[in-house]
């Protein structure tokens, strides 16, 4: 439909324009059909959670399980219905009545921090990788020298050691992280022709937590049907009041005991509560990689390039590739549920093999995670199904990726996560200081503890500045996988869509051109044999 809509407008957009496909064919709709019947599966579950749960679950506290009367033991009982005292409700009067304005202040001034922390990747990308790089090293340097100073020489080793690594292996990885910073540039560059893609990924977020909230009810809904039972912990020859385990120890005497639909409808919710969240991920990964290449492959100067591309991408997530997102998101789902699967049975086991495999399950889910989401990448611009994509994509990564892309991707992250978290922390403990300075003279009537509300205040505008941070670096960092996609199939095209984004890639190390060999299949030659690549008109 965008797309349709600029050419009546005469806008210069042309569907033939790069390999961004414009026209698709539905892909891997049956995944989207078994995502649709798994939502709806939980939210029926807990629609009979509902309807049949235990009316006096509200009245639970700790008071009531510690009556061993309210679970006898001779059977199960419902609770009674006689009215128990609710949990009292925290009391945060004099912080509200002290520093709500000073909260609101700095949340929303945490924007402008936001907005400057944009600006300052988009215009000083080395000045900030070399700042977080510096930090990284600095702060455990001052923390082992103030407990050096103090006198705790042994303490001190394990910070000032620290310090020493990071610094080494920053020295050592100088030229990954110089060109890891020129990436950053090209991202927010990029980020900086799309500005709509901030409010698009906004809206999204708040579309996946209203999509999410039906499931955690349900969740929460299921958990109401059982009774008070017995504690299992409880040594059930002890007598007396008390209640104690074998151990001798005082326990609860009671618990709360589910009906047994209840543990398997919870695990199904818990699942579709992650296939959603990774969904929702999913898609708005794919909207910003489909805005992106629609910006980067568009006819050199076409008015309004960036006009109805995301409209354009949110009708292919939600269209012709919905279901190869549902089978992706799953994918990622699994993954995640057998990595921590294997993370669990190690801390329970605490044995070598149980490690070993644990750190063989991180390691291949991470392997996971990185394809899947170039896969969504290749999907977003050429609409093919999940596999195929797959596919296609990993051969394009191995010919571009291997020798180049990889030695940065993991310092593009580091420096945006680094950043966002030093600039929190710095905004947070302004605020708490400010508001702390403003204070400190009030009178012991009018506020009692102004230190502990501005430090309670400074963590609050810390944690909120944090999450709009790595929100925003997330947007960057998907703004960069796109933009290197796109440059890796412009380099397989030998065109050159945009020679600024192309001048930072092709600063990584690299193979030489492509080449047909003579089964048909391409490879890079040597540099010395590479053509130059020619702006596409």
């Amino acid at each position: 439909m965008g797309l349709e809509e600029l050419q009546r407008e005469g806008e210069t957009l042309v569907a033939s324009a790069g390999p961004y496909q414009f026209t698709r064919s539905r892909k891997d709709a049956g995944w989207g059909v078994a995502f649709g019947l798994a939502y709806a599966a939980v939210v029926v579950a807990g629609i009979y959670g509902y309807v049949n749960r235990n009316p006096d679950f509200a009245l639970i506290n700790q008071d009531y399980l510690s009556d061993p009367e309210n679970c006898p033991l001779h059977g199960g009982r419902r609770l009674r219905e006689a009215g128990q005292g609710d949990l009292p409700a925290f009391d945060a009067g004099e912080f509200m009545s002290q520093a709500a304005g000073w909260l609101g202040a700095g949340v929303a001034l945490s924007l402008l921090l936001g907005a400057a922390f944009l600006r300052l990747f988009q215009h000083l990308p080395e000045t900030m990788t070399r700042a977080t790089v510096l930090i990284q090293v600095a702060a455990p340097l001052a923390v082992g020298a103030g407990m050096l100073g103090s006198g705790q020489g042994r303490a001190s080793l394990l910070p000032l050691g620290l310090a020493a690594l990071s610094g080494l292996a920053f020295y050592l990885w100088r030229a990954e992280i110089g060109l890891a910073s020129r990436l950053l540039g090209v991202s927010a560059h990029g980020l900086a022709a799309n500005p709509h893609l901030i409010t698009t990924s906004v809206l999204l977020g708040v579309a996946s937590v209203a999509t999410a909230t039906p499931l955690a009810a349900a969740l929460v809904l299921s958990f109401m049907n059982g009774d008070v039972v017995p504690n299992p912990g409880r040594d059930l020859a002890a007598a007396g009041g008390a209640c104690l385990d074998e151990a001798g120890d005082p326990v609860l005497c009671c618990a709360w005991g589910v009906d047994p639909w209840v543990k398997p409808a919870a695990a199904l919710g818990a699942l579709a509560m992650l296939w959603t969240l990774l969904l929702a991920n999913q898609v708005r990964v794919y909207v910003i990689s489909g805005t992106v290449a629609q910006w980067y492959f568009a006819p050199p100067g076409a008015l309004h390039a960036t006009r109805g591309t995301t409209r354009c991408a949110l009708g292919h997530a939600f269209g012709p590739s919905f279901g190869s997102l549902a089978l992706s998101s799953l994918v990622l789902t699994i993954t995640e549920a057998l990595r921590n699967s294997a993370e669990r049975n190690a801390q329970e086991n605490q044995d070598v093999l149980s490690w070993v495999m644990s750190c063989i399950a991180q390691c291949l889910a991470g392997i996971v995670e990185y394809l899947t989401k170039f896969a969504t990448v290749f999907m977003a611009i050429t609409g093919d199904a999940f596999f195929a994509a797959g596919r296609r994509v990993t051969d394009l990564l191995a010919r571009n990726l291997l020798d180049a892309f990889a030695s940065t991707i993991w310092f593009t992250p580091m420096v945006i996560q680094l950043a966002a978290f030093s600039m929190a922390v710095g905004w947070g403990f302004a605020s708490g200081g400010v508001y702390y300075l403003a204070h400190r003279g009030a009178a012991a009537g009018v506020e009692a503890s102004p230190g502990l509300n501005a430090a309670v205040l400074g963590g609050m505008v810390g944690l909120a500045s944090l999450f709009l941070l790595n929100f925003l670096g997330g947007v960057l960092l998907a703004v960069l996988d796109a933009a290197f996609v796109c440059w890796a199939l412009d380099r397989d095209a030998q065109s050159v869509s945009h020679p600024e984004i192309a001048q930072a890639f092709d600063a990584v190390p690299r193979k030489g051109a492509v080449v047909e060999q003579p089964g048909g299949g391409l490879a890079y030659g040597g540099l010395a044999h590479e053509a130059p690549a020619q702006q596409r008109v």
